[in-house]
């Protein structure tokens, strides 16, 4: 079984500008995110999904810098980037998220597709890990099946196309409360987000890439300014991602 890593990708955020290409202790965020994924040792390809729009021009040029592959579709079908990526790169499986959870859980991907072969869902999640660490299991068969019955080129927020619709076999696997924080915010989204990071950097050192999510988790656990800095951003950024979260079929 061919399995890959997307990272879905974009540079056109408005409230972080350039927020991908940041930088922490001098080398951009993304790179980071994807020496983390290179942790785990199970995946054939890690690949950035980006667009055609000449402003992603510079997330190709980091994959080539880090060694991966990209590709670029469209710009605002987010599931038709993902089946199309899949499918160039001849992916069975692929595990996915976006390039805003630069710590995502790697130490979970293994466990996400051992859940794939028990269980064959369509999409597998790990919603009680926090914000920014977890991540999605995908099959590519299951993406084709949402761009058929689908009515929207839109589908930045995409998940209800696979639970609302009773079509397809989702499951969230099971998250032991150590690992459980509910008010944690790991993903960079506002300039508050990219002070957090830079705090965790600075507290952790250079390799906090390598920690493991428990790591992470007990040393933000000791570090309660830290969880601060940016906690208030989790509310708001909910909010924004239900009023994007759309259901238009055929």
């Amino acid at each position: 079984m061919k399995i890959g890593f997307l990272i879905t990708a974009r540079m056109k955020s408005t409230r972080l500008p350039k927020k991908l290409t940041l930088k922490i202790y001098n080398r951009e965020i993304i790179s980071w995110m994807i020496d983390r994924i290179k942790l785990c040792p199970i995946f054939q390809d890690i690949v950035i999904a980006t667009s055609t729009n000449i402003g992603d021009d510079i997330l190709c040029k980091i994959a080539d810098k880090e060694k991966i592959k990209y590709y670029r579709g469209s710009e605002e079908d987010v599931l038709e980037r993902l089946y199309e990526a899949s499918k160039i790169y001849h992916f069975d499986y692929i595990l996915n998220i976006t390039a805003d959870s630069p710590l995502v859980a790697y130490d979970f991907m293994e466990k996400m597709v051992e859940e794939y072969k028990k269980t064959n869902a369509d999409l597998i999640t790990n919603f009680k890990l926090p914000h920014g660490l977890y991540l999605y299991g995908i099959k590519p068969d299951a993406l084709k099946k949402v761009l058929d019955i689908k009515n929207d080129i839109n589908t930045e927020v995409w998940g209800r196309y696979f639970t609302d619709t009773g079509l397809f076999k989702v499951v969230d696997m099971k998250i032991p409360k150590k690992f459980q924080r509910n008010n944690y915010r790991l993903s960079l989204d506002y300039s508050e987000d990219y002070k957090f990071f830079k705090a965790l950097y600075q507290g952790m050192g250079k390799e906090t890439y390598k920690k493991t999510t428990i790591e992470i988790l007990e040393f933000l656990d000791k570090h309660p300014e830290i969880v601060k800095i940016n906690q208030h951003c989790e509310k708001i950024g909910q909010q924004r991602i239900e009023s994007q979260s759309r259901l238009i079929l055929k």
